[in-house]
């Protein structure tokens, strides 16, 4: 709730508009005000009654469930790629994801994108391409120790 007595919903990206002038609280651009005392989530009604650095926190988590919302749909196509470019399950194409990440120390979002940019006619990075083949490797070996498939 702003400091008017306006509500906005939550669904739109953030921006510095103002609507109040210059020191009236940061909006979301595109967000519909609603009428004051309508009912706007539980989000709006936690930042009216959490400390400010609570409602920071809240605000940073919700950031960071929309990214990795957003990012679900490309890291899901990587692990299909993973699957048919090496022949493994899901569960392995996950694990190598997850290692190759942790051990090129890049964001997983990031090895994801640039693998499904290689299907696209782009060539994939020849430390990216080292580094997935090596996880494959590992994440077989593994499987094999541990009696599954792979």
């Amino acid at each position: 709730m702003t400091s008017e007595g306006t509500f906005y919903t939550s669904d739109s990206p953030l921006s510095e508009e103002r609507p109040g002038g210059p020191g009236a609280e940061p909006r979301a651009a595109g967000r519909e005000p609603l009428a004051a005392g309508a009912e706007s989530g539980a989000a709006d009604r936690a930042e009216e009654t959490c400390a400010p650095a609570e409602a920071h926190r809240l605000r940073e988590e919700v950031a960071q469930l929309r990214q990795a919302l957003d990012s679900r749909p490309v890291i899901d196509q990587a692990r299909g790629v993973i699957m048919a470019s090496w022949r493994c399950d899901p569960e392995t194409a996950w694990r190598v994801l997850v290692d190759t990440s942790q051990r090129t120390n890049t964001k997983l979002r990031e090895v994801a994108r640039l693998l499904t940019r290689a299907t696209h006619q782009e060539p994939l990075p020849e430390w990216l391409r080292s580094a997935v083949s090596a996880s494959c490797a590992r994440a077989t070996r593994a499987a094999r120790r541990n009696g599954i498939g792979g």
